[in-house]
């Protein structure tokens, strides 16, 4: 007669791996609302902070602390992104920006990108940087390129226009004349006085506004809240952004600055100040470091961006004169020919000066 078997305790089940800073990313890009966020792991303290609900990596940790507000901010956002040396330059006097900050903060615009339903840039930058606005530093889709070019005076070999990565909607002033067009660069084998508008890569798409006050940022956002791009980076150059900032239509910025002094150059932030400094502009402010570079990341508030869309028309923006067409493609022929010039003034107009050089772009 045998006796009972006797039965080995089970091992206990293994422990999930830490989260790390890449698993971390993955999950983060996905949290719009709070349900998102527990979806994920990350469940509400009492005192209503999020952790995650298991063990994390310094590094995943550091990451969620900086970028989970942004996530959780709602579907209309608006931020700005700059980087400059430690006496406010963006760029040396002749445009090089090569590097003002290091490859974190380049990791971090890419992040912030891939954050954003549009990236919007000024025709300056467009001009004199030729960048792409488009997420390789990490993973993320890529935002719609928006390109605010009042007199069409950006080239058409731009990679904004021609590489066809990601969408891009060429914002333009009804009757702006195409800046330095030559007699051979027409649009779709036309002499362009049919105003047609054109484009050279698939995926473009021009926005006509009908004036220059409609270019206006709180304006802006709304016309691409419309569009289903409520989340919006600006993210050059600094005239764009110093724009959006006076006129009070940016929720954050974020400013990374670089240990290092050029003296002179291309100016990042410029508004009208206060003659007090009592009276200066003193947001609540986070700060990182990010190798080398600092990063501040400054609460604006509510930004004032005109009406609210809720009660709108549908139609309201083809009402008041804008006009949204999509370009033809046909014959792939350019959008019009623009030289390099300066930076881009808040009434479109260009500035004197050398544009800075965005390398990160």
């Amino acid at each position: 007669m045998t006796g009972p078997r006797r039965t080995e305790p089970s091992a206990p089940p293994p422990l999930p791996a830490e989260l790390d800073t890449d698993e971390a990313w993955e999950l983060l890009r996905t949290v719009r609302t709070g349900a998102d966020a527990e979806a994920v792991g990350l469940v509400e303290d009492p005192d209503g902070a999020r952790r995650w609900n298991r063990d994390t990596t310094p590094g995943a940790r550091e990451l969620t602390d900086r970028y989970l507000p942004l996530c959780l901010a709602g579907p209309r956002l608006t931020f700005a992104q700059l980087g400059q040396s430690l006496d406010g330059f963006i760029a040396t006097r002749t445009g090089d920006a090569d590097y003002v900050t290091g490859e974190e903060d380049r990791r971090h615009l890419h992040r912030l990108r891939a954050l954003a339903d549009a990236v919007v840039v000024g025709a300056g930058t467009a001009v004199a940087d030729d960048p792409q606005l488009t997420v390789r530093a990490c993973t993320g889709a890529h935002p719609v390129r928006v390109v605010l070019d009042p007199h069409r005076r950006v080239p058409p070999r731009r990679k904004v226009f021609t590489d066809g990565s990601a969408p891009t909607l060429w914002v333009v002033c009804a009757g702006g004349e195409r800046g330095h067009t030559r007699a051979d660069d027409t649009i779709d084998g036309s002499d362009g006085a049919d105003g047609s508008d054109g484009s050279g890569g698939a995926g473009v798409d021009v926005l006509t506004l009908p004036d220059l006050t409609a270019f206006a940022p709180g304006n802006l956002v709304r016309v691409l809240a419309r569009r289903g791009l409520g989340r919006v980076l600006v993210e050059g150059g600094g005239v764009t952004v110093s724009r959006f900032l006076s006129e009070r239509a940016l929720h954050r910025l974020y400013v990374t600055v670089a240990p290092v002094l050029l003296g002179d150059g291309v100016p990042g932030l410029r508004f009208a100040g206060t003659p007090v400094m009592r009276d200066a502009l003193r947001p609540p402010v986070r700060r990182a470091a990010l190798g080398e570079d600092t990063l501040f990341e400054l609460a604006l508030g509510t930004p004032h961006p005109g009406p609210p869309l809720d009660g709108e028309h549908p139609e309201a923006g083809q009402a008041r004169g804008e006009r949204e067409d999509p370009v033809h493609h046909g014959d792939g022929q350019p959008l019009g020919r623009a030289e390099p010039g300066g930076a881009e003034g808040p009434g479109g107009g260009a500035l004197p000066g050398t544009p800075a050089a965005d390398v990160q772009r």
